[in-house]
């Protein structure tokens, strides 16, 4: 499974180049500035209106060896403690760029947790995909988030995990292998896996989204794994990217706000 990715990972990186422009060389506690329009249609590259962060996010050191992730606070403030939407970027790429879409619709319900990968990989880093190691890394992130922001985040609510391309295989096995109700909704964006149903409602996932563009040589196998699903009892709907190859389309916010709120629960 690992060497399908891979190999799936880089001909991404040949037809969809990340947008690396956009992301600082080192990590700073700012905002990532706004994409070129051109950047905004490849790779994992931000939407212009998703830029628009309701509150600066910032950099977090988790509490893990390689632990990093990038944080959206909620969009409003609240009394009460959050749940927490984990997202993890693809092959090579950065926190930065993977969350942009998924900003305002994160925020809309409480934290945006956006790791970034164990090991170096092209100017970005790569999940390991070995035994427990992202998970770990995922919730070293979580547990930093809420030790700096006490009473703020909800660690018991049911989470949403978003993985795309070799992040969407970790997030699959993430949300499979996690304690029961650690995880309710899963998104799993162009990645050429398939979700064990049986694995995932023994994990307590009651909704799964899974998404491609039209041109993405995981397009139809993620057609036929949420139909899978569905036979097999799980919530489960397949989202068009449009006519789209592997990456992010100019409206990846757009397409992707209705099936975030549903995932969590909407709906």
């Amino acid at each position: 499974m690992a060497m399908v990715c891979t190999a799936l990972g880089l001909a991404a990186m040949v037809v969809a180049p990340l947008a690396r422009s956009e992301t600082p060389a080192s990590p700073v506690a700012a905002a990532p500035s706004a994409p070129s329009a051109a950047a905004s249609s490849v790779g994992e590259g931000t939407s212009t209106r998703a830029s628009a962060a309701p509150e600066v996010p910032a950099w977090i050191e988790a509490e893990a060896a390689a632990g990093k992730a990038f944080v959206y606070p909620p969009a409003r403030a609240s009394e009460s403690a959050r749940p927490v939407t984990v997202l993890l970027h693809g092959m090579c790429g950065h926190p930065q760029s993977a969350c942009g879409p998924f900003v305002g619709v994160s925020t809309s319900r409480g934290w945006l947790v956006c790791p970034r990968g164990e090991d170096a990989c092209g100017g970005g880093t790569r999940w390991r995909l070995r035994g427990p190691d992202d998970a770990q890394l995922v919730e070293a992130s979580v547990s930093a988030v809420a030790r700096e922001h006490a009473g703020e985040v909800d660690q018991a609510a049911p989470r949403v995990l978003v993985g795309f391309s070799l992040g969407g295989i970790a997030a699959v096995q993430i949300a499979q292998a996690a304690s029961k109700g650690t995880y309710a909704g899963l998104v799993v964006i162009a990645s050429q896996v398939h979700p064990d149903a049986a694995q995932l409602k023994r994990a307590g996932v009651q909704r799964v989204v899974l998404a491609a563009g039209d041109l993405d040589m995981t397009s139809a196998p993620l057609q036929q794994d949420a139909a899978a699903l569905v036979r097999q009892g799980v919530a489960t709907r397949f989202v068009s990217l449009g006519k789209f190859g592997h990456g992010y389309p100019a409206d990846m916010e757009d397409r992707m706000r209705e099936p975030m709120q549903w995932v969590a629960g909407g709906g």
